[in-house]
């Protein structure tokens, strides 16, 4: 076993001894069951919602390879581009019901470049619009909702006199200050 040498508190799980040796080599869809897929909203016990390019929506499962220890090198998040596995020997779903799949490779931000680079017959679009989607979750200036009470408001206009008051002594005085004074 490796000595921990460096480090401080819980240091020793990020030992050498846990760790996966990952290759930097791209994971392509090989398989006609392998889709490409964007998450689009995490649910609880290891499991996530998916859409792929086509606009299918699917429940995926997320393996323990992608869970627990090893989730720092790749975290599942809103608007991660997956490559899942459609499990072929379920039965299709009832009204109602998503089809289930598996998480077989979590793709990076440097992963995507590639992607869109080496797979240029597929059209990304869907994914990059569900993207920014995603990550816009400020509220427009559109919407103009403030909320707020009323000693906020009087707090508010309180600081907004003072500061005018300061503006005006200051334009009032114009006093000059030698530097060789002080």
């Amino acid at each position: 076993m490796v000595k921990n040498m460096s480090g401080g508190n819980k240091s020793k799980g990020f030992a050498r001894k846990n760790t996966i040796k990952k290759d930097n080599a791209l994971v392509i869809s090989t398989d006609e069951l392998e889709v490409y897929a964007q998450v689009t909203k995490l649910l609880g016990g290891a499991m996530c919602q998916v859409v792929c390019l086509d606009g299918t929506e699917m429940i995926c499962h997320i393996r323990g390879k992608f869970r627990g220890r090893h989730k720092r090198d790749n975290m599942i998040q809103n608007g991660t581009w997956l490559l899942v596995g459609k499990r072929e020997w379920e039965k299709e779903p009832v009204h109602g019901k998503l089809q289930n799949c598996d998480v077989i490779e979590v793709y990076t931000e440097q992963d995507k470049q590639k992607l869109k680079n080496n797979l240029a017959t597929i059209n990304w679009m869907p994914f990059i619009v569900n993207e920014t989607k995603l990550n816009t979750s400020t509220p427009s200036s559109e919407d103009n909702i403030v909320f707020t009470d009323e000693k906020t408001e009087e707090y508010q206009a309180l600081m907004e006199a003072q500061l005018q008051n300061r503006l005006a002594t200051v334009v009032e005085e114009e006093e000059w200050i030698n530097i060789e004074d002080i």
